[in-house]
């Protein structure tokens, strides 16, 4: 079900020449097959920040691991990490950044992410200590299947490994990409596009779209690259992207909206750029609403076979795939319609203790519903 597509040059060569609005000829301005471009001779493009966070995220979903894996975990520590406090990271280059997660999460979630560090080290500490495991109501450790793999849950089944990385996917990453990057307040005609920041190779109307693209996570040269993903690339966005894209043909589709934006935003083309936004909102939205009927799917088959560790970390990812949605601006859910999926179909007030059969494919039809592409491939995802 691969989607062909014009080449990248091709489309964007397409797409400017259907426009008149640019101050500057597109035809005059070299348009890469890559995210590179450059002024006299040197990148214009920075998302250090963003990749800092990313190394972030990974650092504390390790040492929540540590935590299912039986160790006790520091709630002190997770806060630090999550402010990028008293040198708290095994990186020291991280430890050395001025980048944090806290400060760039949706404000709304800042203490919930807070209150689910906590939790996960008050938990941790009576599954080393106690060996407590997690039952109806009660916080505890939980085994996948019969793996030798366990997890620590909280009294409703919430897997925190999975609720802090996904749910930081959405309240940080989709948030920013969303509702702070691609805004008119950060990439509007009113931005400045004209005047080089002070020591930089880039305006700010460049450097706001590359922080966008920064957040992805994917490399410069996606999905051309052999392997299209390699280690240090292979997480959050970037895999959960690549891995739906045999049904959809996302990669492709949004690193070239991505390419055209910045080449747009270089020729002072706004009604092109603009048009790039919708088309990385919907990809992105396209993603998050696959990958939540595929954890939907494996929640059926653990729920089917009685499996309740395999079926809360699952859940717990459906969970938060689904709950990214709602920071999208151009979302085809209803807020209430999503907040129906999280605590009516995944179990009375997000319990996943009480979740059904019948709950779960009520959650997944309202996603094909919303989302028709998803229709005819819901049992494959």
């Amino acid at each position: 079900m691969k989607v062909n597509h014009l080449p990248i040059i091709s489309l964007i060569a397409l797409i400017f020449s259907c426009t008149n609005d640019n101050t500057d000829p597109i035809q005059n301005n070299e348009v890469p097959t890559s995210y590179t471009f450059e002024r006299d001779g040197q990148s214009t493009v920075s998302y250090q920040g963003q990749t800092d966070r990313l190394n972030m995220l990974s650092e504390i979903k390790s040492y929540l691991q540590t935590g299912d894996a039986g160790a006790e975990l520091s709630s002190q520590k997770l806060l630090d990490m999550y402010a990028n406090a008293n040198s708290s990271f095994e990186s020291a280059d991280l430890n050395a950044s001025t980048k944090q997660l806290e400060n760039k999460t949706n404000p709304a979630q800042i203490e919930f992410f807070k209150s689910i560090l906590n939790d996960a080290s008050i938990v941790s500490a009576e599954v080393a200590n106690n060996s407590t495991q997690a039952a109806e109501g009660i916080a505890g450790s939980i085994e996948r299947g019969t793996s030798g793999k366990f997890i620590n849950v909280n009294e409703k089944g919430w897997e925190f490994t999975q609720f802090v990385e996904k749910g930081l996917m959405g309240a940080v990453f989709y948030h920013q990409i969303f509702n702070v990057y691609l805004s008119e307040g950060k990439i509007g005609e009113a931005v400045d596009n004209v005047n080089l920041e002070e020591g930089k190779n880039y305006t700010a109307m460049e450097h706001h779209w590359d922080e966008a693209f920064g957040y992805w996570g994917v490399p410069v040269d996606f999905p051309n690259g052999d392997p299209v993903l390699d280690d240090d690339h292979k997480r959050f966005w970037a895999s959960y992207t690549n891995s739906v894209d045999e049904f959809f043909g996302v990669n492709e589709k949004l690193m070239t909206a991505y390419i055209t934006g910045r080449a747009a935003i270089v020729a002072n083309n706004h009604s092109v750029k603009n048009a790039q936004i919708e088309i990385i909102i919907d990809q992105h939205e396209l993603v998050t609403a696959a990958k939540t009927v595929h954890y939907i799917n494996a929640s059926m088959n653990s729920l089917s076979a009685g499996d309740l560790g395999n079926l809360f970390h699952s859940l717990s990812e459906a969970y938060n795939f689904a709950k990214a949605i709602t920071y999208s601006p151009n979302k085809k859910l209803s807020q209430p319609e999503l907040e129906e999926i999280l605590n009516v179909d995944f179990g009375e007030d997000g319990d996943f203790w009480s979740v059904t059969m019948a709950g779960l494919q009520n959650a997944k039809d309202k996603l094909t519903s919303a989302y028709p592409e998803l229709k005819a491939v819901e049992d494959e995802l």
